[in-house]
């Protein structure tokens, strides 16, 4: 007679030892809409084709919507941001650095190229499709790309730079890794380009987050310095808006209120301390990821 405690081992055993299924189209969906700590809708993620390489490895290729914003600056249109989440913006040079790669620049600055409007600089459609091409590595023309909307939105406030939304349609290839925790992005690939490591961005970009909010907290210091020197007082005042209002263009050439979590910096001063802060990725205050700068 066999043991009921063997015949429960030998049935963990056998299930075990059977192959997991494939990656389905919309357990890959999902787990591209939540790589590297993103956050998109489930709409905004269509899935093409899903190719089993092997139990523990798969590939297929989406179309993401993604939503870009792009600034213009000396009459050149760049993208700056790619919207991440529900309120969620990250800089795209600090994901570049944090893959080791560097943005197009004057891919698309030609106005007879682009331009059939009476302001050769406006941001067409066609411009607006050449940026998102080549921060891709896409060759146009191509169906890799393609562009569903472009919102002016003038001047931002503070900055003589226009800027504008741009909703995109982009096409990529995805490489995923099965480990105990399930199926993961692992690579991403677009373009002509070679395949890239998802693993580590979040990290990187973080890392460089804190290494920028402790550079513009240090240019802010300074320019608080000189401002005593040549008043005989910190700005008093509990509100960044209010200094940066003060040391702005003086005593700061750059207008700096947001730090790179997209939160405002924070300001409380008097006449003779002040305290600079950035609240961190946590955005709560007095925490250990706290950026903090006293005088």
């Amino acid at each position: 007679m066999v043991n009921p405690r063997h015949l429960f081992y030998l049935c963990c055993l056998w299930l075990l030892l059977i192959p997991a299924a494939d990656l389905s189209s919309s357990k890959a969906r999902k787990t591209i809409q939540t790589m590297g700590g993103i956050s998109l809708p489930s709409d905004a993620v269509r899935v093409q084709q899903v190719r089993s390489v092997s139990p523990e490895s798969a590939e297929a290729t989406a179309d993401l919507q993604l939503v870009f914003r792009a600034t213009q600056h000396d009459g050149r249109w760049r993208l700056s941001e790619v919207r991440t989440g529900q309120d969620r913006w990250e800089r795209l040079d600090l994901i570049a650095q944090a893959v080791n790669v560097s943005l197009p620049s004057e891919a698309c600055d030609a106005p007879s190229q682009f331009a059939r409007t009476k302001d050769p600089n406006t941001l067409t459609t066609k411009r607006a499709r050449c940026l998102v091409a080549a921060l891709f590595g896409v060759q146009l023309p191509s169906d890799d790309v393609r562009v569903r909307n472009v919102s002016a939105f003038g001047f931002s406030l503070g900055s003589s730079d226009a800027s504008a939304l741009i909703e995109t349609l982009v096409r990529l290839d995805f490489r995923f890794a099965r480990d105990r925790g399930g199926w993961r992005v692992a690579e991403v690939k677009s373009g002509g380009r070679d395949w890239v490591s998802v693993s580590g961005i979040p990290a990187s970009v973080d890392q460089l987050k804190r290494s920028t909010a402790t550079e513009e907290l240090s240019q802010i210091a300074q320019a608080l310095d000189s401002y005593r020197r040549e008043r005989g007082a910190f700005v008093v005042s509990n509100k960044e808006s209010v200094l940066i209002d003060h040391l702005s263009p003086k005593y700061l050439t750059r207008v700096i209120r947001l730090d790179p979590w997209s939160r405002p910096y924070e300001y409380d001063g008097d006449q003779t301390r002040y305290s600079l802060r950035s609240l961190g990725p946590d955005s709560k205050a007095d925490t250990p990821d706290d950026i903090v700068v006293k005088n």
